[in-house]
């Protein structure tokens, strides 16, 4: 509990007012508009070598729980930003290396690993949908780059501040149930029995859960993978695609225009993101892992 009525009024600030700590709202966000998420569970929960393009960063082993620790609201809000900014600088950097790997791509002359790494990548951002059969590439190398300049639509990091204020808002700050047991930062769904949490007002005769993650970083990768992978949030990545000028917190505002699927608030949602990114995006600049300290 904060002591003065300034610093509780403050703290208004850690609690969104479509905080996830209301599990109606995490699940509606999560199963609307989120891919299920057996998959964020294994094959985005791996660990594995850097050896290509199509491989995962490893993943970090962070807890949440130190976000529970008393403190003043600023003293708060920079834990969280420390403690999930590095994770989220890890695998946007990723991203931009597998663009990079893209761009240099000449389709004219493709290796066999070459191959693999770009049917992966196809898969991964949903340009294919293969299911589980084999994918074969086009014979014709206009083809081929017609592919790779879909592809390129997908393989784009998200502003640091939209996933870190995104991220504060679905997890009322890393708060919530479901980000300190599951280590859900966005309100993800899964649908196998005994694959995460079960939502304590889940409605009668459904089966969802939300999904738990082994590490925070897998629950930002699952929904960097989402803004960019799934058909919800096309529009997003075409304006992404339209102003390759803007950056951080610019471009961040400019998105979060785009988000009015990933929940039922729609227009409110986007204001409300747009807010949290103008009096965030100082303190996102500034902070670094010495704020953990």
């Amino acid at each position: 509990m904060l002591s003065s009525s300034k610093e509780s009024s403050s703290q208004k600030e850690l609690m969104p007012f479509f905080s996830v700590a209301l599990v109606a709202g995490v699940v509606i966000i999560g199963g609307l508009f989120c891919t299920p998420t057996n998959s964020a569970l294994t094959g985005w929960d791996q660990s594995v070598s850097q050896i290509d393009a199509g491989d995962y960063p490893a993943v970090t082993p962070v807890s949440l729980h130190g976000l529970l620790a008393p403190g003043t609201v600023a003293q708060k809000k920079s834990r969280f930003f420390a403690l999930l900014k590095p994770m989220v600088e890890i695998e946007n950097a990723h991203i931009a290396t597998q663009r990079e790997w893209l761009k240099e791509l000449d389709v004219s002359q493709l290796t066999e690993p070459q191959q693999k790494i770009l049917v992966t990548l196809l898969q991964r951002y949903n340009v294919i949908n293969t299911s589980h059969k084999a994918y074969q590439l086009p014979g014709s190398s206009k083809q081929k780059q017609a592919l790779v300049n879909q592809l390129m639509g997908h393989v784009a990091p998200i502003p640091i501040e939209l996933v870190l204020v995104q991220a504060a808002n679905e997890s009322a700050w890393g708060r919530s149930r479901f980000a300190q047991q599951g280590n859900n930062l966005f309100g993800q769904w899964c649908f196998s029995q005994g694959c995460g949490l079960v939502p304590k007002q889940r409605p009668e005769g459904q089966y969802h859960e939300v999904a738990a993650f082994r590490s925070p970083q897998l629950s930002i990768r699952a929904y960097l993978q989402n803004l960019n992978g799934f058909s919800a949030y096309e529009k997003l990545r075409v304006a992404r695609a339209q102003r390759p000028d803007l950056t951080g917190a610019e471009q961040a505002l400019y998105l979060a225009n785009y988000l009015g699927r990933y929940s039922q608030r729609g227009q409110a949602y986007v204001d409300e993101l747009k807010a949290m990114i103008k009096s965030n995006k100082a303190l996102i600049e500034s902070i670094s892992a010495e704020n953990l300290q």
